[in-house]
């Protein structure tokens, strides 16, 4: 089952991912039936009776560039230019735009523009959402205008949906870079507690295997020792005793002290300093 970040990846990164991956799987049920829900919901509005459809000619403008966007799933997008992605929303946009000219401006269609632009601002790059900016203006204009709207209420327009547009394009955009950060930093922290697992893992298999079997060398020793009696060769026996016993020592204080610093974030990468005898 994948993650909450497999659905969204538009909300981490895009750097690096195959050309139209927002418009494959996986996650694409996640990424597109809301967006495709909000379009066909506002497509049928307009057929309420009594809503004030005023052309048929709009309308069937707009659908046809609807399907043209659904039809864009099923494009062979590996083998199309890395530009070709933002033609999607932008193709939505104009859908949007034939639909409002269908219904008129004061059947409130219009906000459907922020639906092109939502998409554009979660999964495109920024230079793809600035152009789906300028496209959501100019649809808002070109409507207004089209449909006589006085010059005051054309300026307020456009003024009003290049702020709103340019606000969502910053603060997504700026969100998906927080979210990329964290992503990155909570990379880093499990590479470090793998490191100190790692670490760990050493530290035991020292303690288990290494030590015992210096321990067991040095007692060997001190029965050979034992064995031959007292003499020269005796004395250098039981300096080599001497001597793992120390090692033994050394080590344990190292693997210690190798677990207190994995703890407590310090780094263990140097080394002990040596014991003098």
């Amino acid at each position: 089952m994948g993650s909450p970040t497999d659905r969204w990846p538009g909300l981490i990164d895009t750097d690096g991912e195959a050309v139209g991956w927002q418009f494959q799987q996986p996650g694409l049920a996640s990424r597109a039936v809301p967006f495709a829900a909000v379009a066909v919901v506002a497509t049928v509005s307009v057929l309420v009776p009594d809503a004030g459809f005023p052309s048929w000619l709009e309308y069937m403008v707009s659908v046809a560039l609807l399907l043209g966007c659904a039809g864009a799933f099923l494009l062979p997008w590996p083998r199309l230019p890395v530009w070709t992605p933002v033609l999607v929303p932008l193709l939505y946009t104009g859908s949007v735009l034939a639909l409002i000219l269908a219904s008129g401006v004061s059947s409130g269609v219009g906000l459907v523009l922020l639906v092109p632009l939502l998409w554009s601002v979660l999964f495109h790059h920024w230079w793809e959402s600035a152009c789906v900016v300028v496209a959501v203006v100019a649809a808002q204009t070109v409507s207004s205008v089209l449909q006589a709207a006085p010059g005051a209420v054309v300026a307020r327009r456009m003024v009003l949906w290049s702020a709103l547009s340019v606000l969502i394009a910053v603060a997504v955009h700026g969100l998906r870079d927080r979210i990329k950060g964290s992503m990155v930093a909570n990379a880093a922290l499990q590479a470090e507690v793998s490191q100190a697992r790692d670490r760990d893992r050493i530290a035991a298999d020292l303690r288990e295997s290494v030590v015992r079997k210096i321990f067991d060398a040095g007692l060997a020793l001190h029965g050979a020792a034992a064995m031959i009696g007292e003499g020269p060769a005796q004395k250098r026996l039981m300096h080599g005793v001497a001597e793992l016993d120390e090692a033994i020592r050394a080590m344990r204080e190292s693997v210690f002290a190798l677990g207190r610093n994995a703890d407590s974030g310090v780094d263990t990468a140097e080394k002990p300093e040596p014991h003098e005898h």
